[in-house]
């Protein structure tokens, strides 16, 4: 019994570690993209728009092409602000792993209502 105990928490332990590192490498990874933003920004002298950064992923995404400052700079919001979404995520399925079923359900409710916020969002 005490050995199952201590490899339950050695398991949950390598959960947490695993869902900590998607925490860090996400922030890292949005922090180097909106450093090259900041770059180009400097290079260029202006956000590559006229009027305002486009907010649609297609157009960010033609605009990393085109090297220009200002979707950089949002791709790189754009990951930072999903890197939480990601982690809830993981958990559900780390609940899952150590049969915790009342946490993955409320993780999967609080996962929902992050995406259903997101696509009011993305619609308002």
């Amino acid at each position: 019994m005490e050995n199952e105990n201590k490899q339950e928490i050695k398991n949950e332990s390598k959960i947490e570690e695993g869902i900590g590192w998607i925490l860090r490498i996400g922030v890292a990874i949005a922090v180097i993209i909106m450093l090259v933003g900041v770059i180009l920004l400097f290079i260029h002298g202006n956000t590559g728009y006229k009027n305002a950064i486009p907010v649609n992923l297609t157009l960010l995404i033609k605009g990393l092409k085109e090297l220009k400052a200002g979707a950089w700079i949002m791709i790189g919001v754009f990951i930072l602000i999903l890197t939480p979404t990601i982690r809830v995520f993981a958990s559900i399925f780390a609940f899952l792993l150590v049969k915790d079923y009342l946490y993955t359900a409320i993780t999967g409710l609080v996962f929902c209502i992050l995406l259903f916020a997101a696509f009011i969002g993305l619609k308002g």
